[in-house]
């Protein structure tokens, strides 16, 4: 089934890559929810984004640096969707701001030290084992974004188990199939091993205030 999902989500990228119509039209689902998270993570045009998982029409990508006037790199792990994804931040005049790169979202080649915030597509898979290698690897403070499916749809997407953010931030879309976007502040205790031990990814613990 994720594979269907999956599949329709590229043919509606794949459209939006070649029709401009298309592209104004398919943006308008992901506005909203872009708003959203740059008002949770309070991204600013002082933010270095990498957005993991961006298909042949990065939507979120260009709406995140449209909306912040932050620096967004956009990777994908499939090789066919980097040049329409180029072709698209190149026809809307972008390329300064919005770079797409062919990497998978759990390579250690990543220059992770130069992103303030981390963004975590719904189709990212297997999220749990990404999630993990980005988290090990980028600097205290970052802030990862991590979006869930609707509660109807969670058995169609690869996601985190519930116990590994507990009382992370969030927000709660309207979108027909982005339920929520969980915020996770990396937060390091050096001097403090006991705590670090019972953070749920071992070296590091989360910022988990509870959103109002």
């Amino acid at each position: 089934m994720l594979q269907w999902i999956t599949k329709l989500t590229q043919n509606i990228e794949r459209w939006a890559s070649e029709n401009p119509l298309v592209y104004r039209f398919a943006a308008q689902y992901y506005r909203d929810v872009i708003r959203e998270e740059v008002d949770l993570a309070g991204i600013t045009d002082r933010d270095h984004i990498l957005c993991i998982g961006g298909g042949a029409c990065p939507f979120s990508a260009i709406l995140l640096h449209q909306t912040t006037g932050a620096r967004v790199t956009v990777i994908d792990n499939d090789s066919a969707c980097i040049p329409r994804a180029q072709q698209t931040i190149e026809r809307l005049a972008l390329s300064e701001h919005v770079k797409v790169l062919f990497q998978d979202g759990s390579s250690t080649e990543l220059p992770f030290a130069d992103y303030s915030v981390v963004h975590f597509a719904l189709q990212v898979c297997p999220m749990e084992h990404v999630f993990s290698q980005v988290e090990r690897q980028v600097e205290p403070g970052t802030k990862l974004l991590v979006r869930r499916p609707r509660a109807r749809l969670h058995k169609l997407y690869s996601q985190l188990s519930s116990s590994l953010l507990p009382c992370c931030r969030q927000v709660v879309h309207r979108a027909r199939n982005i339920g929520s976007t969980l915020l996770y502040v990396k937060q390091e205790f050096p001097h403090e091993e006991k705590m670090a031990a019972h953070s749920p990814l071992g070296s590091a613990a989360s910022d988990c205030s509870v959103a109002a």
